[in-house]
């Protein structure tokens, strides 16, 4: 149990020169990614006529948070201020078509300057059509992170703060066999790092195929396809293969789903001889609705699969994301998000206890919006988050509120 000053203590980061060094070798060959895909695409398509668009953004936020660290005792609130500064550049052919993106989130805490961070966030996607029938994608991104953000929202699950540097690549080719059927395979690359030693680092490998077919419909498509993945980190391996059927379908020009499901098959080895081999079958399912219409917009999401926590557990994983919002004028809008996660041991001893703790999370917030100019909008939010190590007896309940108020600036550019 730690007291306040216990607690500077515990989380103020002050690294060595050489680990600052490290970082900002991170950091370069970070960046570097998206440029390198942005000359790629400029290679690929000098030729035509395209069109660039630059978009510098900046938020401003003022707000208090009554559970900085989301402790179950010995709470740390503080009023906060958070500057998130950022640019997007948008480059488009008539055959490809390239997004790249950076966000900085700078946060200070008035009254506990000790936990102020900056967070960094930098993504690119890009697709190129070579012919009428081939054409590729690729995505490049780059998160610094607190496991109190991403990484809680992913897995419902909650450690101490610390940082995490997360990289993801993915690359995919596809083929139009004809008019209303079409092939593709694609890999992906993740690798989580953790600032704390106590938590293992993870890499993970995933090949998938999958065909598509529209019905004479047109607006169903049906698909299916296996996939492979390989997670390994220094406690264990997993070997992970699975094989899925899903539906697309367009209700309108404004309204879409698609839901999958499949089986899977998880094969996990450990490095600790003593610790004995897993293997384990199981489902997939994913759901996803989006309507956006003149005056309102719903994003459902849900999806149950596997995922590795920060110690290395794989985990089952019950994902539920919900987003709605509408417009009472032309310029006032009100919404609220909510998320639900259940996560819960893969396997079970054989004297029927669980390895790990089960957990759920949640959370809710309400939020209204208002245009002040056309580039310059208002926000204010209120966010409370409940976390507990048992899914339905509530022990070892966390709970956290916060509230905000935000200006957002974008200013869109063709160049």
């Amino acid at each position: 149990m730690y007291n306040r000053l216990e607690f500077k203590e515990k989380y103020t980061f002050n690294g060595s020169s050489e680990t600052t060094k490290s970082r900002f070798s991170h950091f370069n060959r970070v960046l570097m990614l998206p440029l390198i895909l942005g000359a790629f695409f400029c290679c690929l398509t000098i030729a035509d006529a395209a069109d660039w668009m630059v978009v510098p953004k900046v938020g401003v936020t003022g707000g208090y948070d009554d559970n900085i660290l989301f402790q179950k005792e010995n709470k740390i609130d503080s009023s906060f201020i958070k500057v998130k500064p950022g640019a997007r550049l948008k480059y488009k052919t008539l055959l490809s078509d390239l997004t790249m993106n950076a966000d900085w989130n700078i946060l200070s805490y008035l009254d506990e300057s000790d936990f102020d961070r900056v967070d960094h966030d930098y993504w690119a996607d890009g697709d190129y059509q070579f012919t009428q029938r081939w054409d590729a994608n690729v995505e490049l991104r780059y998160r610094k992170d607190s496991t109190l953000n991403s990484y809680l929202e992913d897995t419902g699950r909650v450690i101490e703060r610390l940082d995490r540097d997360y990289y993801y690549a993915l690359g995919g080719l596809s083929y139009n066999i004809t008019r209303t059927s079409w092939i593709g395979a694609e890999y992906s690359y993740e690798k989580s790092q953790y600032e704390d030693d106590e938590y293992p680092d993870y890499d993970r490998h995933r090949v998938k195929l999958r065909y598509d077919h529209r019905l004479k419909s047109e607006v169903d498509t049906v698909s299916i396809g296996p996939s492979y993945y390989y997670r390994t980190n220094d406690l264990n391996d997993t070997d992970y293969y699975s094989l899925d059927v899903g539906w697309d379908r367009e209700w309108s020009n404004i309204t879409n789903s698609f839901a999958s499901i499949g089986v899977r098959y998880a094969d996990i080895r450990y490095v600790d001889d003593d610790d004995e081999d897993r293997s384990e079958w199981g489902v997939r399912a994913r759901v996803e609705l989006n309507h956006k219409g003149l005056a309102t917009f719903t994003n459902f999401e849900y999806y149950h699969d596997v995922d590795t926590t920060a110690d290395g557990t794989d985990v089952n994983v019950d994902n539920f994301y919900l987003r709605y919002g509408f417009n009472i004028t032309e310029r006032l809008g009100l919404g609220i998000k909510g998320r639900l996660v259940f996560s819960y041991n893969l396997f079970t001893s054989e004297d029927g206890d669980d390895e790990v703790d089960d957990s759920r999370y949640y959370d809710v917030e309400p939020f209204m919006e208002y245009q002040i100019l056309e580039r310059l909008s208002m926000s204010l939010s209120y966010k409370y988050q409940n976390s507990s190590e048992d899914p339905i007896d509530s022990e070892n309940v966390r709970g956290r509120n916060q509230v905000w108020l935000q200006f957002y600036y974008e200013l869109p550019m063709k160049l």
